[in-house]
């Protein structure tokens, strides 16, 4: 022992000495003989303390001492000398072990009563220096914990401790929350039905060792401060109920009693925490939803009165729906409450707060401040239901209540919705809070099965009854869900099974009155009727009650007894039986009324009596029209309502209240058997002019009943209205399906026809319910517009002919409209003026109009005239009969156009006409008026025009149509009126070319070009592909001189008009025949001979429209002549020959006897061309005596063709001595035209004589000699010395002919110059290699390589190419003989194609297949 106390000094002294490794030896010996020696553990502390990087060694030493020796200090200040180095704590040692010890240094220091100044101080510090000490620090704080109960009240309050502790733990546990959801969240799959709760789980494993839950419960029982502790209540519950959702199913209900144990306890304490008041509702499970304690209602909803959920309750306690009387109190009378509180006082001193009398301070407590409540009125509950819902979209509770209001109200489609809702929260409590919720289940389903049965009926029948099999099957006793089979038996109208049922639980439930009742109800519709009186007459003694809901029973088994009695008169003869049973039921509904007058079906069976066995129509609709306000699903009240107001064509009252009808939830099970309705609003927007909008209810009404023949019609009739023709058409099929005569939708069908061209069978259809009913105005005036549309496509077609036809056939039925039936509307008169409008358009046919028939019109209609506008035109009626002159068919037909158009304006009300229609018949007028003045050239119908158009734009100045018309009627008395007409009118419709082309022709005409050139360009622009701005730009550019584009234009205004255009028709002809006339063209050249026959036929359709226009018929007679159309040109040289007579006659002026003369000449070569030689002869001897002494060009063209016609006519006749007298006369007086002199040669040469042919060689000769070579004199000898095969004249020309200069070969379109040396040169030496045949035409395809005619003898396959290619113009049997050459099977069967009738294409074909 002495040994040790040796060796410890020794320690000491060297640790005096700061020799720390010598004393680590020496204590280390002591330790040897004594392991547990105190101050061997304190030196060895002390002196690795002393050693950088040995505080470990150092505080192991340090334990081991104050393990040995607790109570010594010397141990205890040297360890915490060491923990206050820097980085000791947490390095060596964590934060929980450095509070454990300051807890034990603590109590050490306490047992010894020494200070503690210093510990606390490096409490501070440490907490201070290390934030992350700061949970340890806490822990090591919180009450009950040594350290705590030592030193806390010196550093923090325990409430402080344990709210920075829950705070701290709270937070970190919400992180490693976090972190693992967003972690975990990327495995798992939304569409997973568990995604939920897979979530919620995450979060257990942070909660499961949480100590926060104990944390929460020290603090709340340590805290005094009420609303302090009221918070802590409120965040401890919000954390248990995280808890709860997080927690495994197994082990979740445990913890869900106590959570509901807590909320119970909250709202016991009367908490002021939301959350509780609001789970306790959620919790209880009501098993009805009128067991919910009232007080705490009330009281719920005077701590929250803000709150959405507490407004739901009160709502439903408010209603007269429930079974509550919350009125009575809430309007006790103050004076009874002080009363009743005193002497409750009383009776709790007596009883010292028994149980009940607790329940009654409570409820008086409550009373003290009832006042304050507002009481809310039956017809807020639903408003307060409605805008709180939408707030509460989590809570079961509020979505039952609402739902069973709904249902209460039989607004079963608005429960829908809330109970789907319901169902999904109240499964969501079930699984996620573990809340057992069985009766809100069972409630729901039930409810769900109910709205099943009326929603969507019968398709969720089946739905419905799987649903109460389910409640049956768990719950063989619930009389609701077998009362709700029998229900969907009766709305299947299975009576029989619904009977049955019922029956069973009535024998089950016989007290149930409801169930009682619907069995009463299924024998009345069996039939039973007098077991069902009996039914129902026990239903009513058995109910007692004042409530609204019993008094809704009462009324209804009322109603169903005053029905029943309904039934059994139906079986009975009034007149024999009497109507004891309707005056019953009358009686039991006036019962009805009383007792309850908000109950729809009696007023709507009222009615029905009314109208049925009283006759009373009028207050059979007042009690219709209740019912229907009371219940708007009343399909047999709004039928009623709307029949009538139909039959007043009041269609807007009937769209009101079959709209109603159709938006009534009520009314869609007899919606999917009634269509009327549907029908009944489209008939409406139909009215409306609103066509687009009245399609889906005629579809709708043709879902419901698809063999409704007027749903179909109504459609049909509003795809036409939209513009959807075809469409109409096709769904106007389906009613003549189902009613092949129905007149309606055969009209609408031909209306739709004749919009889509089709007028041949609607005319057939139109023609055939005409003669169905003859006497319908409106099938005879849509016939006879129709006819009036046909002739106007017929004239745009070109049919002329049939145009006419057909106009004069609609003339005849508005004969029969106007004189058999009395109609005199607008709309005839102007289908009549376009009916005579046709004959002006065709004036060829004017002889046509069926003057009688018009005659018959006017005569059958009393005009009284306009009298300020006959002033000016001067056209009545009775003049055009009295006036016994001659005049002509335009005349009359002018004359009838505009009495047409006048009797439009006088047969109506003018004054109560509209601004617009006004307008369009002074129009009307107008363009009568202007169309006469065209055709006739009367200056009064100009003036007539002017008054009428003006007059047009007075009542309506926005009228384009008036401002044109007024323009071209102003075009030749005042420029800048007319242009200021086509410049408004362009203001108003700027996209219009028939205004752009009228300003344009009005610049024209007054030569102002530049401005017409802008105009035009403008309306091409806008409208390239119609005629009229082409031709007004080939007008502007003939007038500058530019003939080559005017040209070019006029066939493009042609092609584009398809020939149909007067204008185009006419201005291309005499652009042509310009183009060709007098420029030496030949009638070899296929371009000219396709164009002078395209002119040909447009001026034949011309003629159709304009018959007696000599420029036209002089066109004509030069088009006719070039292509050897002699006959018609006859004819048309004869029409015109009259109209020059007659104006000759008219006028007696010399130029028009010039131009007779100059006609005589062409007829005379067209008869020349017929063959009629004498008079010909005659012709041109005529001409030639009426223009004897006329100089001018063209008189001595015609003086010349003249001779020639004497000459070739003479010849022809064998007068050869006359003959030669004439070409003598001819030579004298045109001896240098080629033409003259190479007639004159053939005429000499074909006499045959040797004398002559020698005279017409010399007449060549003598040319070439006089006027230099030419080509076609050199063709002429050249011919004339092959046939008379004059070898040494050969030579001569065959070296011209190769001298040929290559204008020469240009103007050679025929090739004649190669043909001739081809056939010269087999006429010198027919020797002549193939080589040297071939050299000419080789020469000239280099020269021409794109001419068909010189590939010929070349080359078979080129020559086809070429003439294909669009670069040569040939005739078909020119392509079908290249195609032939080229001699395979396809070019053949083409050749085939253009020319059928050639039999060598055919043998060439046959030789294919041999």
């Amino acid at each position: 022992m002495s040994d040790i106390k040796q060796l410890l000094k020794e320690a000491k002294k060297e640790l005096a000495r700061e020799d720390y490794e010598e004393a680590i030896i020496i204590s280390k010996k002591v330790l040897k003989k004594d392991p547990n020696n105190y101050f061997a553990n304190v030196f060895l502390g002390k002196s690795y303390s002393c050693i950088q990087g040995k505080t470990g060694e150092s505080l192991k030493h340090y334990l081991v001492a104050i393990d040995s020796n607790s109570s010594s200090m010397l141990a205890w200040k040297g360890l915490f000398l060491v923990l206050k180095e820097p980085g000791c704590i947490p390095d060596n040692y964590s934060f929980d072990e450095y509070f454990d010890l300051c807890g034990k240094y603590a109590e050490c220091l306490f047992q010894q009563e020494l200070p503690m100044v210093d510990l606390i101080h490096d409490l501070r510090m440490m907490k201070k220096s290390n934030p992350a000490c700061l949970e340890s620090f806490l822990k090591h704080l919180k009450p009950g914990t040594p350290l705590a109960e030592r030193l806390g009240h010196h550093l923090m309050t325990p409430q402080t401790i344990l709210q920075e502790l829950i705070k701290l733990i709270g937070n970190k546990e919400q992180e490693a929350i976090a972190q693992l959801v967003s972690r975990e969240r990327l495995k798992l799959s939304t569409a997973d039905p568990l995604y939920q709760i897979k979530i919620n789980s995450i979060a257990w494993e942070i909660y499961e060792d949480s100590e926060m839950d104990d944390l929460y419960s020290q603090l709340v029982n340590i805290t005094n401060d009420d609303d302090t502790r009221a918070k802590l209540e409120e965040s401890w519950l919000q954390y248990r109920i995280k808890v709860l959702k997080s927690m495994p199913s197994d082990i979740k209900l445990e913890f869900c009693s106590k959570v509901k144990a807590m909320v119970e306890d909250m709202v016991l304490v009367n908490h002021e925490s939301l959350t509780a008041w609001k789970y306790y509702f959620e919790w209880q499970d009501y098993d009805d939803i009128d067991n919910m304690e009232l007080e705490l209602i009330i009281k719920f909803f005077k701590k929250f009165p803000t709150e959405p959920f507490a407004m739901v309750l009160y709502a439903w306690v408010s209603s007269n729906l429930s079974k509550y009387d919350v009125r009575s109190i809430l309007f006790t009378d103050n004076t009874d409450k002080k009363n009743d509180i005193q002497a409750t006082e009383e009776e709790q001193e007596v009883k010292e707060a028994t149980e009940d009398i607790e329940a009654e301070e409570s409820m008086q407590e409550l009373m003290e401040t009832d006042d304050n409540i507002p009481a809310l009125l039956e017809k807020d509950v639903l408003t307060a239901l409605l805008e709180s819902i939408s707030k509460v979209q989590s809570s079961a509770l509020s979505h039952r209540i609402i739902s069973k209001y709904f249902l209460l109200t039989n607004e079963y489609e608005a429960a829908l919705s809330y109970i789907k809702t319901g169902i999904s929260l109240i499964a969501y409590n079930i699984r996620d809070l573990g809340i057992p919720l069985h009766n809100s289940k069972l409630e729901v389903t039930l409810d769900l099965g109910t709205v099943y049965t009326y929603v969507d009926a019968p398709k969720n029948h089946n739905a419905a009854l799987s649903l109460f099999e389910k409640i049956i099957s768990e719950d063989p006793g619930n009389a609701r869900a077998k009362m709700g089979k029998g229900i969907i038996f009766m709305e299947r109208e299975n009576w029989n099974d619904a009977n049955n049922l019922l029956k069973e639980v009535t024998e089950e439930f016989p007290d149930n009155l409801e169930i009682l009742s619907e069995l009463g109800w299924s024998e009345a519709n069996l039939g039973r009727l007098d077991p069902a009186l009996i039914i129902f007459d026990n239903v009513l003694t058995k109910l007692e009650g004042t409530d609204i809901r019993t008094t809704e029973i009462r009324a209804l088994n009322t109603w169903r007894k005053a029905k029943t009695l309904i039934f059994k008169q139906m079986l009975l003869d009034a007149e024999k039986d009497g109507m004891d049973n309707v005056k019953n039921s009358f009686k039991l509904l006036i019962q009805t009324v009383k007792m309850l007058d908000t109950y729809a079906p009696a007023f709507s069976l009222l009615g029905h009596i009314y109208s049925i066995y009283y006759l009373d129509n009028a207050r059979a609709f007042k009690c219709y029209n209740k019912a229907f306000e009371l219940n708007p699903g009343d399909i047999e009240a709004a039928k009623y309502m709307t029949s009538k107001y139909a039959d007043n064509q009041n269609w807007t009252a009937a769209a009101i209240v079959a709209e109603r009808l159709v938006k009534s939830e009520k009314a869609k099970k007899g919606l999917k058997r009634e269509n009327w309705p549907y029908r009944v609003i489209g008939i409406s927007y139909l009215e409306k002019q609103q066509a687009a909008d009245s399609i889906e209810w005629f579809q709708s009404a043709i879902r419901v009943d698809d063999s409704d023949v007027e749903s179909w019609v109504g459609l049909g009739q509003s795809y036409y209205s939209c513009g959807r023709i075809e469409a109409s058409i096709k769904v106007f099929e389906k009613p003549l399906e189902l009613s092949p005569h129905h007149p309606h939708a055969l009209y609408f069908k031909a209306l739709g026809l004749s919009d889509v061209g089709q007028f041949v069978e609607s005319i057939e259809i139109l023609e055939y319910i005409t003669d169905l009913n003859p006497n319908n105005e409106a099938f005879k005036i849509c016939l006879a517009k129709i006819l009036v549309k046909y002739a106007t496509d017929l004239f745009t077609q070109g049919f002329l002919m049939k145009a006419i036809a057909t106009a004069t056939k609609s003339i005849s039925i508005i004969e029969s409209l106007v004189t058999q039936m009395g109609c005199t509307s607008q709309n005839l008169w102007v289908l009549l003026s376009s009916a005579l409008n046709m004959y002006l358009l065709v004036s060829s046919q004017s002889h046509e109009v069926p003057l009688d028939n018009l005659i018959s019109i006017f005569s059958s209609i009393r005009f009284s005239g306009i009298e300020e506008l006959d002033d000016i035109d001067e056209i009545i009626f009775e003049h055009l009969l009295e006036d016994d002159k001659g005049i002509d068919n335009n005349t009359i037909i002018c004359t009838l156009l505009i009495l047409s158009s006048k009797y439009a304006l006088s047969s109506s009300d003018f004054e109560s006409l509209s601004a617009p229609l006004r307008s369009s018949l002074w129009y009307n007028i107008g363009l009568s008026e202007l169309t006469s003045y065209i055709l006739l050239n009367e200056d009064k119908f100009r003036d007539a025009a002017i008054y009428a158009f003006k007059k047009s734009i007075k009542f309506q100045s926005n009228t384009t149509s008036s401002w044109i018309g007024l323009g071209i009627a102003t075009m030749d008395i005042n420029y800048r009126v007319s242009q200021h007409c086509f410049i408004k009118a362009s203001a108003l419709e700027p996209r219009d070319t028939e205004i752009w082309f009228n300003l344009s022709m009005l610049s024209l005409k007054n030569n102002d070009t530049t401005f017409a050139k802008q105009v035009l360009d403008r309306t091409q622009s806008i409208a390239p592909q119609e005629s009229t701005p082409w031709l007004g730009l080939a007008l502007l550019h003939e007038l500058e001189g530019n003939r080559q584009e005017s040209s070019r234009l006029f066939a493009h205004a042609f092609v584009l008009s398809n020939g149909r255009s007067k204008n185009a028709q006419l201005l291309y002809a005499k652009n042509v025949l310009e183009n060709y006339i007098g420029k030496n063209y030949k009638e070899t050249d296929i371009e000219a001979v396709e164009q002078l026959s395209t002119i040909s036929n447009g001026l034949d359709q011309y003629f159709k429209k304009v018959p007696d226009d000599p420029f036209a018929l002089q066109c004509a007679l030069l088009s006719l002549e070039r292509l050897h159309m002699y006959s018609l040109a006859s004819e048309y040289a004869n029409k015109l020959s009259v109209i020059l007579e007659n104006r000759f006659e008219n006028s007696q002026e010399e130029s028009e006897l010039i131009n007779f003369a100059h006609l005589k000449a062409q007829l005379a070569r067209i008869e020349l061309g017929s063959g009629n030689y004498t008079t010909a002869a005659e012709h041109a001897e005529l001409s030639l005596g009426l223009l004897d002494g006329q100089e001018s060009l063209i008189s001595s063209t015609s003086i010349l063709s003249n001779y020639i016609v004497l000459g070739l006519a003479n010849f022809f006749l064998d007068k050869f001595d006359e003959t030669l007298t004439y070409f003598q006369k001819l030579l004298e007086i045109s001896k240098e035209s080629k033409y003259v002199v190479i007639l004159i040669s053939k005429v000499l040469y074909e006499v045959g004589s040797a004398d002559s042919k020698e005279i017409a060689l010399e007449e060549l000769t003598e040319y070439i000699g006089n006027n230099g070579p030419d080509i076609s004199i050199t063709l002429t000898l050249a011919v004339i010395s092959i046939i008379e095969n004059k070898k040494e004249d050969l030579h001569a020309i065959l070296q011209e002919l190769y001298d040929s200069p290559l204008s020469d070969l240009i103007v050679d379109k025929q090739r004649n110059i190669p043909y001739l040396i081809d056939k010269i040169k087999r006429r010198i030496s027919k020797e002549t290699p193939e080589s040297q045949k071939l050299r000419t035409m080789q020469k000239m395809a280099v020269l021409f390589p794109n001419d068909f005619k010189l590939w010929e003898s070349l080359d078979k396959k080129i020559c086809q190419r070429v003439s294909c290619d669009g670069q040569n113009k040939v005739t078909a049997e020119q392509l079908s003989n290249a195609y032939a050459n080229v001699g395979n099977l396809r070019s053949i069967q083409r050749s085939i194609f253009l020319t059928p009738w050639e039999t060598s294409n055919l043998q060439s074909l046959a030789g294919c297949f041999v």
